[in-house]
């Protein structure tokens, strides 16, 4: 499944939550798992274990 993490492409399994996508997301970087909130494309608060879908977009700081 693709997803979007800071509009940057991220593959993930079937099943994967917001924190999966993350931690695959810093993997592909090489950075450290960012500490704080994650939210979605409207600038809303979104939980770690929020269901991940094909296509979704996710940020580390509010995108607005």
């Amino acid at each position: 499944m693709l997803v979007y993490v800071d509009n940057k492409e991220v593959t993930i399994f079937a099943g994967a939550t917001a924190l999966d996508a993350l931690r695959r997301y810093c993997t592909d970087e090489g950075i450290s798992l960012p500490e704080g909130e994650l939210y979605d494309a409207w600038g809303n608060v979104i939980a770690s274990d929020s269901p991940m879908c094909d296509g979704r977009h996710i940020f580390t700081k509010s995108p607005r």
